[in-house]
C-alpha cells in the first residue's frame, strides 16, 4: 500500500461525492422500505469521518494494497426497526435491489452461539448492480447495510460508549452485567413480534369479515378503528363529492381519539353495530347528490370545516341525520331555514319519502 498521507488525500478528494452518494442512497432505501409497507423507526446513513479512515489505515495498514475500493465501510447506512421479524423482510429486499457481497458481510444472530449473548445485527455489504449503475449514474462504491431492531440499537450504543469510549478497562462483573441486559432485551424483541402477531390475527379477524359483508359486529374501538381504516378511501371518495377536501391520514386522525366520540354518539342514537355505520356511509353516497341539493351553504361550509377525517366525516353526519333539531341548532349554529333543509333530508335519506 501507498503511503497513509497518499490515500487520506485521496479519501479528502472523493468526500463530496461521497456525501452525494450517500443522500441518494438513503432516499432510495426509505422508498423500498416505504414502497414494501416495512415501518421502521429511523435510519441513520453516514461518510465515515477522515480521522477515523485514518486510524484505520494506522491500525491494519498492512491489510489493504488500495483502501478506498477494499475497505467496506466507508459508506453507511443503518435500518433501525420496530420488530425482529422485520430484520430478514428488509434483508430480502436488500438482496433484490442491490448486489450483497456476502464474503465480506455478517449475521451476528446467526454466529453468536446458543449460550452466548450480546451484539445483534445484520451487517451486510452491497453495492448497486451494473444494471443500477448505468440507470443512476452510479459510482461502483461499497456501502455497508446494518439492520436491527430499536432495543438491539440501544443496547449497541450504549456497549459501544461503556465499552470502547471510557479510559478504563471494564470489570468481567460489570461486563456479565451488560450482556444479561442483552438477554433481556433479546426476550422483549420476542415479546414485541409475538404481541404484533396477536394484533395481526384480531386484525385479520375484522378484515375476513368486512371482506364478506359481515357487519353485524358490536360497534366498539377495535371494531370502528378497522372498519375507519378499510373504508377510508370510499369515504374520502364521498367526501370529495360533497367538496371536503382537507383530510388528515388515517393515522393522524386516529391520534385524535374521534373513535370513541363517534362510538358515544352512535349509541346515542341507538346504534350498537357496525352495520349502521355501514348503512349510514352507503346512504350518504347514494344521496350525495341529493345532500348537495338540500342543504344550503351555509350547512355545507359548517360540514366543509368539521370534517377532516373518516371518523369525523361519520360523526358529522350522525348528528344532522339523527340529532334533535333544536340541540342540532345550537350545536351548529344553524339558521331556521337551514335547519328546515336539513329536515327535508332526513325525510329523504332516513325515510326513502321522494323529494
Amino acid at each position: 500500500m501507498a503511503d497513509i498521507t497518499h490515500w487520506v488525500e485521496e479519501f479528502e478528494d472523493h468526500m463530496q461525492e461521497y456525501e452525494i452518494f450517500i443522500f441518494h442512497l438513503q432516499q432510495k432505501v426509505e422508498k423500498i422500505l416505504k414502497d414494501n409497507n416495512i415501518f421502521y423507526v429511523k435510519t441513520e446513513a453516514r461518510v465515515k469521518s477522515l480521522e477515523s479512515f485514518k486510524r484505520k489505515l494506522e491500525i491494519k495498514k498492512d491489510k489493504y494494497e488500495n483502501p478506498l475500493e477494499e475497505m467496506t465501510d466507508i459508506l453507511g447506512i443503518r435500518i433501525i426497526t420496530y420488530y425482529r421479524e422485520d430484520l430478514d423482510s428488509i434483508l430480502n429486499l436488500l438482496k433484490e435491489n442491490f448486489k450483497i457481497d456476502y464474503k465480506n458481510s455478517t449475521n451476528k444472530l446467526k454466529s453468536l452461539k446458543y449460550n452466548e449473548m450480546g451484539y445483534l445485527s445484520l451487517h451486510y455489504i452491497c453495492k448497486y448492480k451494473a444494471c443500477q449503475k448505468n440507470l443512476f449514474g452510479c459510482h461502483d462504491f461499497k456501502f455497508e447495510v446494518q439492520i436491527r431492531t430499536a432495543l438491539q440499537h440501544i443496547w449497541a450504543q450504549i456497549d459501544h460508549q461503556l465499552r470502547y469510549k471510557t479510559l478504563v478497562k471494564i470489570p468481567n462483573k460489570v461486563q456479565r452485567k451488560l450482556f444479561r441486559i442483552s438477554a433481556m432485551l433479546e426476550s422483549i424483541d420476542d415479546e414485541f413480534d409475538s404481541i404484533k402477531h396477536d394484533v395481526q390475527v384480531v386484525e385479520n379477524f375484522y378484515k375476513d369479515r368486512f371482506n364478506e359483508k359481515e357487519y353485524s359486529l358490536r360497534l366498539d374501538i377495535s371494531s370502528i378503528n378497522f372498519y375507519l381504516k378499510y373504508n377510508d378511501k370510499f369515504i374520502r371518495s364521498i367526501c370529495k363529492k360533497l367538496g371536503v377536501f382537507h383530510f388528515n391520514n388515517f393515522e393522524v386522525a386516529k391520534e385524535e381519539n374521534l373513535e370513541k366520540k363517534l362510538i358515544t354518539f352512535a349509541l346515542q342514537f341507538n346504534k350498537n353495530r357496525v352495520i349502521y355505520i355501514e348503512e349510514l356511509v352507503n346512504s350518504i353516497y347514494k344521496n350525495t347528490g341529493l345532500i348537495l341539493e338540500n342543504l344550503d351553504e351555509n350547512t355545507l361550509k359548517k360540514i366543509n370545516y368539521l370534517v377532516n377525517s373518516s371518523c369525523s366525516f361519520i360523526i358529522t353526519f350522525l348528528h344532522l341525520l339523527h340529532e334533535e333539531p333544536q340541540k342540532l341548532k345550537e350545536l351548529y349554529k344553524l339558521e331556521d331555514s337551514s335547519l328546515e333543509k336539513i329536515r327535508d333530508l332526513r325525510k329523504i335519506i332516513l325515510l326513502g319519502e321522494p323529494n
